[in-house]
């Protein structure tokens, strides 16, 4: 088994390609905050995520991590009508707390990403003696 077909790696690697793009688009959000018509955007991938790896029959090393990879992350727009005279339905509080958010479960994705990487540089040196 190669390290990058780890089941685990992949899994997080697909995470942090998705808290990243919903970083970006909850910025985008919030710096579009006075434009009129704006309609706020979000990003979904878990649920698609989750909705892909339930209907695997066997649980194969290589049907989740196909299952993973095939994933898309999707960006939607948000049909939430807009209480603004400008039509614009950002909601500013909601998407600041989203990117307080995505930020915390970043920082902890790449923790774990570099808890796999130690717990494997450890059992390397420890074969080693």
């Amino acid at each position: 088994m190669k390290i990058t077909e780890s089941t685990n790696l992949n899994l997080l690697n697909k995470s942090l390609d998705g808290l990243w793009l919903r970083q970006q688009i909850t910025m985008e959000n919030i710096a579009n905050y006075s434009t009129p018509g704006y309609k706020s955007k979000f990003v979904d991938f878990e649920n698609i995520l989750k909705a892909n790896l339930n209907h695997i029959d066997k649980n194969t090393r290589a049907e989740i991590n196909e299952e993973i990879d095939s994933s898309n992350i999707i960006i939607q727009e948000n049909e939430n009508q807009s209480l603004r005279l400008d039509e614009n339905n950002v909601d500013l509080e909601k998407e600041n707390l989203q990117l307080a958010k995505t930020q915390l479960q970043y920082m902890y994705t790449i923790t774990e990403i570099n808890s796999y990487f130690s717990k494997l540089k450890s059992v390397i040196s420890e074969g080693k003696k």
